[in-house]
């Protein structure tokens, strides 16, 4: 079984790959505070965003090649789980599949929205208010890149 586990953070992304990590200088403070100079963001500050994490995932491809043929991917980390909290309008239940159809809406409807207008979703805690975005471009680069139908949040820690 070949497993890959992505920890969505602040400042990186860590990627496990069946024991072996590859961190990603890229998370979604350091990602927001890069390439969102709008709010809402414009969509070539968001198209860059993807851009420099597939740049990442590239490199990672290298590192670890195996991470492109994944029988399972959980996402993890406090982010990850906001994510989830937004597609499930709440607290969602873990581990809480999360098929890239989803994660394009909940990348569409936040990347469209205000800080003000994302404050006023149920599932999106103020914290992450300005972090959302770059979380979301995170993971739909991760779901794009590596041809995922699907994810799991929040199953491993």
């Amino acid at each position: 079984m070949n497993a890959v586990t992505i920890r969505l953070g602040d400042d990186d992304t860590l990627v496990d790959v069946d024991g072996l990590r590859h961190v990603i200088p890229v998370g979604a403070l350091t990602l927001s505070n890069a390439e969102f100079a709008s709010d809402p963001p414009r969509p070539e500050e968001l198209t860059n965003a993807i851009g420099t994490v597939v740049d990442h995932l590239d490199d990672m491809l290298r590192i670890l090649p195996s991470a492109s043929q994944a029988d399972e991917v959980d996402i993890v980390g406090e982010l990850a789980t906001v994510i989830a909290a937004v597609e499930f309008g709440g607290t969602p239940p873990l581990p809480f599949r999360l098929p890239r159809s989803a994660a394009e809406d909940v990348f569409r409807t936040v990347a469209t929205e205000s800080s003000g207008e994302r404050a006023l979703n149920p599932g999106l805690p103020a914290a992450a208010v300005d972090t959302i975005v770059a979380a979301c471009c995170i993971l739909v680069a991760v779901m794009r890149h590596l041809h995922l139908e699907q994810v799991d949040v929040g199953r491993a820690s």
